[in-house]
């Protein structure tokens, strides 16, 4: 799939399923603050090889200072899940996070299900990279406004816990 490809089809699962209320999730979209990022331009997304994912994520974090989120995308058949997995988790306990960044991972080989909704995108690999004091505000004011309340604590600690120490 070409980068035009790439991004149409996640702007098309970002307006049609992430930013979309869903009963699975107690009519919560899969990621309330999504829309307003989306249409606000907010959004960065760019492509990596897989054996530049960190080296790209270093480069657009700047982009950060202007930007809410930048989304790396790359072929997810180039790296495992769980290569992925230890690379992203060592680069974000070691690096980022004392830098206040944080990257969420999606990789399609790895199911990710909230309540019963997979939450994937699933036509490839993607960062999710996000200054780590916005993300941890955003989500407690979700916890305030009942947003967890259909998660399970497995969920919970895969998405959320594991970022605040």
């Amino acid at each position: 799939m070409s980068p035009a490809e790439i991004e149409s089809k996640l702007i098309d699962w970002m307006i049609n399923f992430v930013e979309q209320p869903h009963p699975g999730l107690g009519n919560w979209p899969p990621c309330p603050y999504a829309r307003q990022a989306r249409i606000n331009h907010q959004i960065k997304i760019v492509h990596s090889d897989h054996d530049r994912l960190i080296a790209t994520v270093e480069q657009h974090l700047p982009d950060l200072q202007e930007k809410e989120v930048v989304v790396v995308c790359f072929d997810h058949t180039k790296i495992s899940s769980q290569e992925l997995e230890n690379i992203i988790k060592e680069h974000n306990q070691q690096v980022l996070m004392n830098r206040n960044y944080v990257i969420l991972e999606d990789h399609p080989d790895v199911q990710e299900f909230v309540n019963g909704v997979q939450m994937n995108f699933g036509h490839c690999g993607l960062l999710i990279v996000q200054k780590l004091d916005k993300l941890t505000q955003a989500s407690e004011q979700l916890k305030s406004r009942g947003y967890y309340d259909t998660w399970s604590q497995s969920e919970l600690d895969l998405v959320v816990t594991w970022r605040n120490p």
